[in-house]
């Protein structure tokens, strides 16, 4: 007769448990928004930024960089490890380039938030974050040349090429 203890039953309810958690939370599609901000949390810490404008950046943040953003599965995929804050574990195991595209829309995520919104010129960490969309060019001291006149030079005013 084979005799079972409570810590094995235990642990087989735990893991049953785990494993229904686990499964529930991988069936659940997750948002483009969700990874964004899971990503964007984990390197710059809890973000406080309005769920538009969140929709709003992911949204231009995927017209400018369609290439760029995972697949879907990879996107869930992600999201889950992200959840489970699990993502830096799992990458290196992740099968083929994989753990590459993540790294390379991690990178170009971070890139561009930091272009797309006010998060570097805000007074004080507690402000919101807003969504600016595409500036032409934040520098103010640049001299953009047109086709139309030609007598401009790359320097600033007044000095000579």
């Amino acid at each position: 007769m084979i005799t079972v203890s409570r810590r094995v039953v235990l642990g087989l309810l735990g893991g049953g448990v785990a494993s229904i958690g686990l499964a529930y939370a991988s069936v659940r599609s997750f948002a483009h928004e969700d990874l964004v901000r899971m990503v964007l949390e984990r390197h710059l810490g809890p973000l406080n930024m309005a769920e538009n404008e969140l929709r709003s950046f992911t949204q231009e943040f995927r017209a400018q960089r369609p290439t760029t953003f995972p697949t879907e599965n990879l996107a869930d995929l992600s999201a889950l490890l992200e959840k489970l804050r699990l993502a830096s574990a799992a990458r290196p195991i992740l099968p083929g380039d994989r753990a590459q595209r993540l790294e390379h829309f991690e990178r170009w995520l971070l890139a561009d938030f930091h272009l797309l919104t006010d998060y570097a010129w805000r007074q004080s960490p507690g402000d919101p974050i807003r969504f600016t969309g595409p500036q032409p060019c934040a520098n103010p001291f640049a001299i953009i040349e047109t086709a139309n006149n030609p007598q401009q030079s790359w320097g600033f005013e007044g000095q000579p090429p």
